[in-house]
């Protein structure tokens, strides 16, 4: 229901909408001015016109109360901001421009009208920052847990897909991991997080410019974002790739939260297995990087790493490791969560 003002008649729902609508802002981003928005937030449908001769790339995640967040962990505009930057690392992944979001939530009725003002303050904080526009999106009420979904829409001349990595091709990964998933192995425990990774937990970062920054310079053959960690997700690249993949443990960049325990097993579990990184892993030609971290780490103040190489045959090598029954990663379906 991409519906706001006058045109709805007044109620409870009226009300939750118009205050996800106001803490979310209007046209708040920087978008690009070659994106025509034809139709705004304000029928039953929204409307843009992608620039000439560029693809329009759709994802969506959602956010589920008791899996996602919890409400004792975080306030109502961390978890709008955390859900919509989720769906926008999948467009960085491929990227993607993104233009617009959607956002639908299911909340138990008791949750009030300040309750979505501040779940649209968060969509709109990571909205801004990436240049896209809420669009809309629908609102039921929910006898159960909240649920979220948020469905980001972008562009690409050419998205980059997961299954272009080839025999010889380098790994390598933005930025830091492990912080967010030691924010939630605290938390589970009932301890205040590491600052450090409680900010890397309550404000991902999608990696949308530094990966349009990587396109324009280096060719790069196949990425996948690292939500569910690392040997989760590089098994998914080197199933859709047909290639093996190996990852070497010690080349892995530990946020600083993980100093003191980087290398023993709990570290080794929160680099690989934690997820919630939101960072890429890319593949990309031997040599390609060559000197292009160092001018990436200048330009966004993070760092590059090669952390690995692609060859003949299938599934994923982890090389060094100390735990060899590390679980894969974060299923859904898996026992335990």
């Amino acid at each position: 229901m991409n519906v706001t003002g006058p045109a709805l008649a007044e109620g409870p729902e009226t009300a939750r909408i118009r205050a996800f609508l106001d803490g979310a802002g209007a046209n708040a981003g920087r978008r690009d001015p070659a994106v025509a928005i034809t139709l705004p937030v304000g029928d039953d449908a929204a409307a843009f016109r992608p620039p000439d001769d560029m693809q329009v790339v759709v994802s969506c995640d959602a956010s589920v109360e008791g899996i996602h967040f919890r409400r004792e962990w975080m306030t109502w505009e961390t978890i709008g901001y955390r859900a919509a930057a989720s769906a926008l690392s999948d467009l960085a992944a491929m990227a993607a421009t993104p233009v617009g979001l959607t956002v639908v939530a299911a909340l138990p009725p008791e949750l009030d009208v300040e309750i979505a003002a501040a779940l649209g303050r968060g969509v709109g904080e990571i909205a801004g920052r990436v240049g896209a526009e809420v669009l809309g999106g629908d609102l039921v009420a929910s006898p159960g847990p909240a649920f979220l979904d948020v469905t980001v829409l972008g562009y690409a001349a050419a998205p980059i897909t997961r299954c272009g990595a080839r025999p010889g091709d380098e790994l390598w990964v933005t930025g830091e991991l492990g912080a967010a998933a030691a924010a939630v192995r605290d938390l589970e425990r009932g301890l205040e997080p590491d600052p450090r990774a409680r900010r890397a937990f309550d404000r991902p970062c999608p990696r949308i410019d530094e990966m349009l920054w990587l396109r324009d310079r280096v060719r790069i053959h196949a990425a996948i974002d690292l939500s569910d960690g690392v040997n989760r997700d590089a098994r998914h690249l080197a199933a859709a790739s047909g290639v093996a993949l190996e990852v070497e443990a010690d080349r892995l960049p530990a946020a600083p939260a993980l100093d003191g325990f980087r290398q023993a097993p709990a570290g080794e579990r929160l680099l690989l297995a934690g997820g919630e990184d939101y960072e890429l892993l890319l593949a990309v030609p031997p040599g390609a990087m060559q000197g292009t971290e160092r001018a990436f780490a200048v330009a966004f103040d993070l760092p590059l790493t090669r952390v690995g190489s692609a060859r003949e045959g299938e599934g994923l090598t982890v090389s060094g490791r100390l735990n060899p029954a590390l679980p894969t990663g974060f299923d859904h379906f898996e026992g335990g969560h």
